[in-house]
């Protein structure tokens, strides 16, 4: 058989610009692929460390259940468990509805996911990132010994594959950051200040290794999201090595600020803190459905799966937005009034959740009393900066084709990246 037949089904939909919405002018040009096509050495490497990073984030928060559990908290390690499990079924469902879907995919992939024993270990060792990075890895070899022999054209399908794995990636490690590692670093870091030297030393070594690894997941993810949100237009210039730092240190700054208020509010008030992450879920998860054009790629005439997906697709996201905003597509207007609306919500949240612990918490006399308060706000103010600088002086000046195209969701193309999901 055929190399090329072996390693895909079909590249009938490899980088057209929209799948879902073909009657629209201008949406089946091909995107623009990076001139420099070539896969160094350092690419390999990025995604082999992808791959073992993850992995290593997976065993640390498994041993740090393993460790509740011979020390006897059962109520720590059935925590640590759901926030394990829960973000590990949504990840590996969302990646299998994109597969289900998928027309060029890898056949030792499709040999994989129909082997009724690989379900089990995708959910419960959170493998979906895993083997969306192992197709990314194939392709990138198989775009590089292309190249080495001087085979242009497999050399450019075989980048656009890739470039489309990595952009499913991208989509996979968003949901797994703030779904996964974000409230499990909420929950370590409640269970570290709750129980202050109550631990053994042996035991908050795992929690500040579950701590680190999470942070490290976050900014993979939102590096992976830097890196990949601007091609998933036309006619976009690519951003700077200083735009992407500003934007990492944007998004990360204001994470944290996030994550320790939600955490010093849920030292006092457990119940009441999931509550307000409960209505504050709903009405994001609302405004995104009715609101924001967002879509999941499903054909035309199946209108009610396209409806549930949709909602589905919402509430995913509005779990998201608990922790950060992530903008749609540039190409949407208002940006600046979504922005002020939500960091504005966001900061009066914050300043709430840190006053409560502040006056109703029994840390006023420690050492790091004053520490959290100001690290819970200031990098929020940290984080908008950055966001300030980076719109001012190192955003890319972008136009579209044609200023009256809508962008929509397309999980079928080299360009499914964050900003077409949230777009």
């Amino acid at each position: 058989m055929d190399q090329n037949q072996d390693d895909i089904r079909t590249n009938k939909y490899l980088i057209h610009r929209d799948d879902c919405n073909r009657s629209k002018p201008g949406l089946d040009e091909p995107d623009e692929l990076p001139r420099d096509l070539s896969i160094s050495y350092w690419d390999l490497i990025v995604l082999i460390l992808a791959i073992v990073s993850h992995i290593i984030d997976v065993c640390i928060d498994f041993n740090v259940a393993y460790q509740y559990y011979i020390y006897e908290k059962l109520i720590y390690f059935v925590l640590t468990i759901i926030f394990i499990a829960v973000p590990s079924i949504i990840n590996t469902y969302m990646s299998l509805k994109i597969y289900s879907i998928q027309e060029d995919m890898l056949r030792t992939t499709q040999k994989l996911l129909t082997n009724r024993l690989l379900l089990p270990f995708l959910l419960i060792l959170q493998m979906a990132p895993v083997l969306r990075y192992y197709d990314v890895l194939k392709y990138a070899l198989k775009s590089r010994r292309a190249a080495l022999k001087g085979n242009n054209d497999d050399q450019k399908k075989y980048y656009a594959l890739m470039a489309k794995e990595d952009s499913y990636v991208s989509l996979l490690r968003i949901f797994e950051c703030f779904l996964e590692a974000v409230p499990q670093q909420i929950l370590q870091i409640c269970i570290v200040l709750v129980e202050k030297k109550q631990g053994s030393t042996f035991q908050i070594v795992h929690q500040s290794a579950s701590i680190a690894s999470s942070t490290i997941g976050i900014a993979w993810a939102m590096a992976s999201y830097n890196k990949n949100v601007r091609i998933a237009y036309e006619n976009r210039k690519n951003i700077g090595n200083t735009g992407t730092v500003l934007q990492f240190l944007w998004h990360i700054m204001i994470t944290v600020s996030r994550i320790l208020s939600i955490s010093l509010a849920a030292i006092v008030w457990p119940q009441s803190t999931g509550i307000f992450c409960m209505v504050h879920w709903l009405f994001m998860t609302l405004w995104i459905f009715k609101y924001q054009n967002v879509t999941f790629c499903i054909p035309s005439n199946r209108f009610e799966e396209r409806r549930i997906m949709r909602f589905f697709f919402s509430t995913i996201l509005g779990l998201v937005y608990i922790f950060t905003y992530l903008s749609p597509s540039e190409g949407q207007g208002n940006s600046k009034n979504r922005y002020l609306g939500y960091y504005g919500v966001f900061l009066v949240e914050n300043i709430v959740a840190v006053t409560i612990w502040a006056n109703t918490g029994t840390d006023q006399n420690q050492w790091y009393y004053y520490l959290l308060m100001i690290g819970s706000i200031a990098p929020f103010f940290v984080g908008i900066l950055f966001m300030t600088i980076y719109y001012k002086f190192f955003h890319p000046h972008t136009t579209y084709k044609d200023d009256n195209v809508e962008p929509h969701i397309n999980t079928n193309n080299v360009n499914t990246s964050i900003s077409d999901i949230l777009g």
